[in-house]
């Protein structure tokens, strides 16, 4: 096998920007936890909001509205139906069901039978892509977009 030379490549300056954006990234999810929770909410909620003044299929994005859909649903700890997947987005039902059917191939989404209901399928993330999306979400809050930092409590040093 030749010899290589990738120094150059894990130093070039795209490497390195893109470094340093993964590492604030994984410093604001440590420091927003569950805020980033309410923060994809927060999330969800401007985008039904734009949908009051612009025509929601102006600004549709399926496959967005179900990956943070489930990212809440999985931090509440709910499971979520085939159907309420579709329901979160803003397009009708079978075009929601074929973005479904792409993120399954794509492998961001998990198919699980009901354990209460056989003959109903859940949906839930998959590791990497719940990552993905905590990363991301922490990479807006480096930018100013999301909650203020919890810091942690330091007692004073006085008493």
């Amino acid at each position: 096998m030749p010899n290589i030379p990738i120094r150059a490549e894990r130093d070039s300056p795209l490497a390195l920007k893109t470094r340093k954006l993964i590492e604030d990234a994984e410093r604001a999810v440590a420091m927003h936890d569950g805020d980033l929770t309410d923060f994809a909410r927060q999330i969800q909620i401007g985008r039904k909001q734009r949908d009051r003044y612009f025509d929601p299929m102006l600004f549709s994005n399926p496959a967005w509205d179900i990956l943070l859909n489930l990212f809440v649903a999985d931090a509440d700890g709910r499971a979520i139906s085939v159907i309420d997947c579709c329901a979160a987005s803003t397009v009708p039902q079978g075009v929601a069901l074929r973005w479904l059917t792409y993120l399954k191939q794509e492998e961001m989404v998990i198919e699980v039978s009901d354990p209460d209901y056989p003959r109903q399928t859940l949906i839930r993330l998959s590791d990497p892509t719940r990552m993905a999306i905590r990363s991301y979400l922490g990479s807006l809050v480096t930018l100013g977009l999301g909650p203020e930092p919890r810091l942690p409590d330091i007692p004073s040093a006085g008493g």
